[in-house]
């Protein structure tokens, strides 16, 4: 399983807000992660939406976590910026339907998989990664 690069580009946001510990403007987290700014402020409205960080306007404004870094679980942001999480074509939305439905065990292996992956994710907690993670180096 793969996930998208904004769920990528969000947890990196995330750590990156937990280290600093501050407001942090989107041009700064562009910056020091070396993402677009575009990137930044779309993955930035998501996670604002689902409450895991709060934004502020105007000078002295940014972003910062709403939430406590040790009740932020991995699996949950990644549930939020995910669209879908079918490995097979049989479990998502859109794409062919197979010729084996509605009869296949496939489904029911992939479906599993796919639960297990995410309960993996939920036993961490950002502060579970961010404490284990180096600030970024400051981009050339």
């Amino acid at each position: 399983m793969r996930l998208n690069r904004a769920s990528d580009f969000a947890l990196r946001i995330l750590i990156l807000l937990c280290k600093n510990g501050d407001m942090v403007s989107v041009d700064v987290i562009a910056e020091r992660l070396a993402l677009p700014k575009s990137h930044v402020m779309k993955i930035v409205a998501r996670l604002a939406s689902a409450e895991f960080v709060s934004t502020q306007r105007g000078p002295g404004g940014g972003v910062h976590l709403k939430q406590s870094a040790t009740d932020i679980r991995i699996g949950d942001v990644v549930r939020t910026i995910e669209r879908e999480f079918a490995v097979v074509d049989c479990l998502g939305t859109s794409g062919p339907k197979c010729v084996f439905e509605p009869r296949c065990a496939l489904m029911p292996v992939m479906t599993e998989a796919t639960d297990a992956f995410l309960s993996v994710l939920d036993g961490y907690v950002l502060s579970d990664v961010a404490s284990g993670t180096q600030r970024p180096r400051r981009v050339a």
